[in-house]
């Protein structure tokens, strides 16, 4: 993004002299450069949260070093003390950092709410040794995520942000075999990811969220929500026989509601790549819609998903998926749209249950389609991955068919040069400059 606001301002005086640019225009442009380079630069990147980190870290390393060389002649006042002091200074460290506001650099304040993180930690496991209070790695790491969780919306922290997230993917993966109530079980990991809320895209922060955390984020709902789809069908014992089907099913409803997630506006004109959840929701959606293309995979879906519609896991996905559904069509995200739509198809083509696997090669061709003709028809696509998709759907029904293998590599080679073909197309396209409005 800096390279294109680089050239902009390059561009600017040019186009001031040719007349395409009035002058209060350009000094639109630039003041809104000059706006968006400031709030850009007051956000931590990702090089800062890295050295931040590593910084913390090896300081935490070393206190536990050299606290622990002597430990064993400490007496337990001595050792209490080890363990809250760290704890004070940070919080110490970190009223001054709140004292400065925004005046305080992004690192310093990254690297202070990580080390009172660290501290916190720390404490936790020193004050359970003195006390030998025993328990298991989950519960310290549940309890220590838990206490470190203020520090991501008072410290604006998205290093913790970050361990938190990892820390409640970890602690709900490991549930599944050990949980048996609710509050024990990865069951809790929306609750957990609630703590997280206003730093989801779509919801209005205060602050601009990093690609780095949206990556983070997203790939731990991803592996909690499934975690608790597993678990449900695990502790389903009437369900083991679809156990596997059962969850595709119900991981690719998630996927759904991933790609679909509500965005603001400033969301939604960002670039695909900064928005996780649907480029990882969508891949999902192709993989699980391209397997279904073949007859024996389908057959097994379809199974799973009679199963999963007995769980009450499976409604609430449904009842989510839905007002996503209806916010989309509000914001006219027809893309979207248009592939989330393959979770749904099993259970909208239930009568054609013989014929599903042409339902879904149909089905995915007209998605193919529609992501190329929406850009041609000046609306948000994605003309590539449209034509990648009825690439990929072609090779796999020649690959699929009787064909000897001489006409199956003509075929390939011919779906090739049609690909590579439209995407010299597609490049020629955007790359013709667009005349500015009056």
């Amino acid at each position: 993004m800096n390279s294109h606001h680089r050239w902009l301002l390059e561009q600017l005086p040019q186009w001031e002299r040719d007349g395409l640019l009035t002058t209060d225009a350009a000094r639109t442009l630039r003041e809104r450069h000059t706006a968006q380079q400031e709030a850009a630069d007051s956000q931590p990147g990702i090089a800062q949260i890295i050295m931040g980190s590593l910084g913390a870290l090896l300081i935490g390393a070393g206190l536990i070093a050299v606290i622990g060389y002597n430990w064993d002649d400490f007496s337990r006042p001595v050792r209490l003390l080890f363990a809250f002091l760290p704890l004070l200074m940070t919080q110490i460290a970190s009223f001054r950092v709140l004292q400065r506001g925004d005046a305080a650099a992004a690192w310093v304040r990254e690297t202070t709410a990580l080390l009172q993180a660290l501290a916190t930690g720390a404490c936790i496991a020193i004050v359970s040794q003195i006390y030998n209070l025993g328990g298991e790695w989950p519960d310290f790491l549940f309890w220590w995520m838990l206490l470190s969780l203020p520090l991501v919306w008072v410290m604006r922290s998205h290093a913790v942000a970050i361990f938190y997230l990892i820390a409640i993917a970890v602690w709900s993966v490991n549930q599944i075999e050990h949980g048996n109530l609710w509050h024990d079980s990865p069951l809790l990991y929306p609750a957990l990811l609630l703590g997280l809320l206003p730093f989801w895209p779509g919801w209005p922060p205060k602050q601009a969220l990093s690609v780095s955390v949206r990556w983070v984020m997203t790939i731990s709902a991803i592996f909690g929500l499934c975690s608790a789809a597993v678990f449900v069908c695990e502790k389903s014992a009437r369900f083991l026989n679809f156990q596997f089907e059962t969850a595709m099913w119900l991981w690719t409803l998630t996927a759904a509601a991933f790609a679909l997630f509500p965005l603001n506006q400033a969301a939604f004109e960002e670039p695909t790549c900064r928005k996780p959840q649907v480029v990882l929701g969508s891949l999902w959606l192709f993989g699980y819609g391209l397997a279904a293309t073949f007859r024996d995979i389908s057959d097994e879906l379809t199974g799973g998903m009679k199963h999963a519609l007995h769980l009450p896991w499976c409604w609430g996905l449904l009842a989510v998926l839905a007002v996503f559904v209806l916010l989309a069509l509000k914001r006219r995200r027809w893309a979207v749209l248009s592939i989330a739509s393959i979770s749904l198809l099993p259970l909208l083509a239930f009568p054609f249950e013989r014929l599903l696997s042409w339902v879904f090669t149909l089905h995915l061709a007209a998605i193919g389609l529609t992501l190329i003709l929406l850009d041609f028809s000046g609306r948000r696509g994605a003309p590539r991955f449209g034509a990648l998709l009825l690439s990929v759907l072609i090779i796999l029904r020649m690959a699929d068919s009787h064909f000897s293998l001489l006409a199956k590599g003509i075929g390939f080679i011919i779906v090739g040069v049609a690909f590579l073909a439209f995407n010299l197309l597609m490049s020629r396209r955007h790359r013709q400059p667009a005349l500015p409005s009056a």
